[in-house]
């Protein structure tokens, strides 16, 4: 019983990171709409990328703001 609660606490924290991931990636994404859960290569490999050190969630917020001009998109949106 103890190991069926820490599978379940574990495939929800899989599901939470997931989707912080998500938002992290897709929200300046053209393509997504939310509630989507379709993922693109781009999102699977930064993905690949955070799991395993390579990047930090914080240096993809930072690529995702310079590279594709969230804010300026955002508002050309509007």
């Amino acid at each position: 019983m103890k190991e069926e609660r820490s599978e379940s606490a574990s495939a929800a924290s899989h599901v939470d990171t997931m989707n912080r991931y998500r938002i992290l990636i897709c929200s300046s994404c053209d393509f997504y709409k939310p509630g989507d859960d379709l993922e693109c290569a781009a999102y699977k490999v930064l993905v690949y990328f955070i799991e395993n050190g390579r990047l930090s969630p914080e240096e993809v917020e930072l690529a995702v703001s310079k590279a594709c001009r969230q804010n300026i998109a955002q508002e050309i949106r509007r």
